[in-house]
């Protein structure tokens, strides 16, 4: 089977995988309802809420701890709604050692998974006459902006599809995780690995509102569990928001 073959018939699997079912929101999950967006989330109940604001450094919003000028650009009319995190209760990394073949040891340095989901709105009002003239793209545009992270590749082919009646675009990518500071010390006594970041942007127009979620995590199965995330758009029925699992990019 060609590359193009092989490449077509995946598309017509997404495509008829990615028209997301009404389902009953699992019992491990918790509500966050938006009276004024008439939105329902059922997230994983191991998130947490934080504060929105914290996403964002003057005025604008800052995505997967990346702050970037030109990232920046793409994302000042954006206005966080709804911050949920994976809350780490431990180190940022572990140890495990064991045997090797040739009688030595070998030493696994294993990250702790992180994870968050940011849901944020487009504030038409902040749109310059430049962006207003391409409206036709900015769903598309807000949802790509996770290809667009510095370091980052994609890692699925843009794409449409429904969560029930509602349209959803979708856009994927992964890369390396920013790495956080260190202490002098601290680089010597074990050294920070360095860990993949994975992230997908989902963008609809609902109700007038351009709404996008960013999903985000160190682990590939965290992040195709947090997408799974089920909404409830008025009163339609609840429907996860990615139903099908994401791979991952070649090396």
């Amino acid at each position: 089977m060609t590359f193009t073959t092989r490449t077509l018939v995946a598309s017509l699997f997404l495509a008829a995988s990615l028209t997301a079912a009404a389902q009953t929101p699992a019992s491990n999950t918790t509500e966050w309802e938006n009276e004024a967006l008439k939105l329902r989330l059922f997230y994983p109940s191991d998130l947490v809420k934080s504060d929105p604001e914290k996403v964002l450094h003057d005025g604008h919003l800052t995505l997967f701890n990346i702050d970037n000028p030109k990232l920046a650009a793409e994302t000042h009319c954006l206005r966080p709604a709804l911050l949920l995190e994976l809350p780490q209760s431990g180190p940022a990394q572990t140890t495990e050692t064991q045997p090797s073949a040739d009688g030595g040891t070998q030493v696994t340095i294993k990250p702790a998974i992180t994870a968050s989901i940011l849901l944020a709105e487009l504030d038409v009002d902040c749109l310059n006459a430049e962006h207003e003239s391409s409206s036709t793209t900015l769903l598309a545009d807000l949802a790509e902006i996770v290809t667009k992270v510095p370091g980052m590749k994609p890692i699925a082919q843009p794409s449409w599809y429904n969560v029930g009646w509602q349209k959803v675009h979708m856009a994927a990518a992964q890369g390396p995780a920013p790495t956080p500071p260190q202490t002098a010390d601290q680089k010597d006594s074990q050294p920070i690995v360095p860990q993949p970041l994975y992230t997908m942007g989902l963008s609809t127009n609902w109700n007038s509102h351009l709404l996008v979620w960013y999903f985000s995590s160190n682990n590939i199965d965290t992040l195709n569990r947090i997408t799974k995330t089920t909404v409830r758009f008025g009163r339609a029925e609840a429907a996860p928001l990615y139903p099908v699992p994401m791979g991952t990019a070649a090396p």
